[in-house]
């Protein structure tokens, strides 16, 4: 939990009225300590793989989700590259004013650290 809130107190410090972008090592650390994954791809693409324990919201429906979003956990947005999560955080920060964070890199950015873990 401690991790998350350095996360989010950085978020609020620096942000300014953008939502906050994350690594994928900040990612993995965040959901170890409870954070909520949500994937918002379109299904063609999520059908290609994705993260484990992630919510799917394409960002076609997205607002149709807005009172799903948590009120008490840290919230981190995902795509393939980054942007769609990016605009996506940034909607959902709007609608919460609370920790709504996106995948800096998106999903080919976390698949490309996981592979370098694998080779050492």
């Amino acid at each position: 939990m401690r991790k998350i809130m350095a996360v989010f107190s950085q978020r609020r410090a620096t942000a300014n009225g953008m939502a906050k972008e994350i690594t994928p090592q900040q990612l993995i650390d965040m959901l170890e300590n409870g954070a909520e994954l949500v994937d918002v791809r379109e299904l063609e693409e999520v059908n290609e793989g994705k993260i484990q324990n992630t919510k799917h919201w394409p960002l076609s429906s997205f607002g149709l989700r807005r009172t799903e979003i948590s009120k008490t956990l840290p919230t981190i947005f995902y795509c393939r590259t980054g942007l769609r999560s990016l605009k996506a955080a940034e909607i959902a920060e709007s609608w919460t004013g609370q920790g709504v964070f996106s995948l800096q890199g998106g999903y080919l950015a976390y698949e490309s650290q996981k592979e370098e873990k694998t080779e050492n």
